[in-house]
């Protein structure tokens, strides 16, 4: 058993992305949404939870699109009537995050699209096409994440003008630069992007929940319903949604709606298009297939990727790639609508992890053969609050390929270890470490080690 070398290699190998950069903390990840704001009332409450995330992106574009069945037009009043909120409570935010991003920047950031959701192409820009072009054109190395929350006519424009007007070579870096998130193809126009532009990253969550009329459940496999569905639904009941958001939480708690369409407290269907991003030591948002806070992906051909399933107590279902994190991500949501309202020593704050001496949050990669011993430490790890921690190690079998029992030794410890199964030759393994305070809400701190075994 080959301890030493493998510990000695854990220590200091770095994460590289599928593009093959080699990073040693998660970058900020670049985001523009886009929201059918003013139709379901669920785009309200999914922004609500994305200002108050806020500091964890580079946002770069709050843009509204046709609230399609509810009305052809846009409605950017209501995303400024919460920045109007957000703005009273940043000076409370800024006690617990520095990076919160300053109102009127956001105001800036909000263009509206076309009310028409049918219509694209010549002679059918809007602000916020034009603004999708000039965010994608920032010299900026990173790749820019759209989120799409309703339609995807002001994407499909954008692609359209860049199609038509720039070089074969030019539009080819442009979709290159672009990542996409989209929640269903709600007004019909992501045929038309993906058969157009098979190069384009794009995630289509959701992406049975259209063209299926006569099987009326087939809708209800998509992994952004976990948001709101299955698992323990009283962590996004009225009752929870009353006491941990909109009462005694500041102005922008008294923002988040009740009820959403056909949902009683918190529906959400968007939230799991940013979630996903969050660098929380878990997401790795280069990597659909891995799962994150957002679901988990296959991939249907290149850079098309739609919702895989994970597997819950003897139930295979898209939607537990989502809501098995239910608990973590109501959790951080509840912390961070207390920081609207307490300075820092009143609420909760996060844990830091430290692995193998490691701090950060990017993944860890490990090279292995079947029989060697894998040492873990996360000897380091502390709380800003001076919390107690508890520890857990585990498997996340279905982001790997090996489904078999891992026989972890001390999986509630702050050291663990474990023996390579003799049966593992050729697999990857997904070792998942939580560090959990004692605060209120308890927050967990993520850890991905991948486990690649020759």
């Amino acid at each position: 058993m080959r301890r030493s070398a493998l510990y000695s290699f854990l220590l200091l190998i770095a994460f590289v992305t599928a593009n093959g950069t080699i990073t040693t903390a998660q970058d900020r990840t670049r985001l523009v949404v886009m929201t059918d704001i003013g139709g379901d009332p669920d785009d309200q409450q999914s922004l609500v939870r994305l200002l108050v995330h806020s500091d964890q992106f580079d946002l770069e574009g709050l843009l509204t699109s046709s609230r399609l069945e509810h009305g052809q037009d846009t409605k950017p009043e209501l995303i400024y009537q919460q920045l109007d909120a957000y703005e009273r409570v940043y000076e409370n935010l800024q006690k617990h995050s520095a990076a919160f991003p300053n109102p009127n920047h956001l105001r800036s950031l909000v263009h509206a699209g076309s009310g028409d959701q049918h219509q694209f192409g010549e002679g059918q820009d809007s602000p916020a096409s034009e603004w999708l072009i000039k965010v994608v054109d920032k010299p900026d190395s990173r790749p820019l994440w759209v989120t799409v929350w309703g339609g995807q006519r002001e994407l499909a424009q954008a692609l359209w003008k860049v199609k038509e007007t720039r070089s074969k070579a030019e539009a080819t870096n442009f979709v290159n630069k672009l990542r996409i998130h989209a929640i269903g193809n709600q007004d019909g126009h992501e045929r038309w992007i993906v058969q157009n532009f098979p190069e384009l990253f794009f995630m289509s969550n959701g992406f049975v929940n259209f063209g299926y009329p006569h099987v009326p459940k087939v809708r209800e496999y998509s992994a952004y319903r976990g948001m709101y569905m299955t698992g323990d639904e009283t962590l996004g009941s009225a009752e929870w949604i009353q006491n941990h958001v909109v009462q005694d939480h500041g102005a922008l708690g008294a923002q988040y709606p009740a009820d959403a369409a056909g949902k009683r407290g918190m529906k959400e269907g968007d939230s799991p298009s940013f979630l996903a991003l969050i660098p929380n030591g878990f997401n790795v948002a280069e990597r659909p297939d891995w799962g994150s806070f957002g679901g988990r992906f296959r991939r249907l051909n290149r850079n098309l990727y739609t919702d895989a399933v994970d597997f819950q107590d003897g139930v295979w279902n898209e939607r537990l790639s989502v809501s098995r994190w239910r608990k973590y991500f109501q959790n951080d949501f509840a912390a961070r609508m207390d920081w609207c309202v307490k300075g820092f020593a009143e609420a909760n704050h996060a844990p830091k992890i430290v692995l193998n001496q490691r701090e950060g949050t990017e993944v860890i990669e490990i090279s292995a053969k079947a029989g060697d011993l894998i040492t873990l430490s996360a000897e380091g790890s502390s709380d800003p609050d001076g919390d107690t921690l508890k520890y857990s190690w585990w498997n996340y079998w279905e982001a790997g390929n090996y489904p078999g029992r891992l026989p972890l030794i001390n999986p509630e410890s702050r050291d663990a270890e474990f023996v390579v199964p003799a049966d593992a030759s050729g697999i990857v393994l997904h070792l998942i470490l939580e560090v959990t305070d004692t605060g209120v809400p308890a927050l967990t701190a993520f850890r991905r080690i991948v486990i690649q075994v020759e």
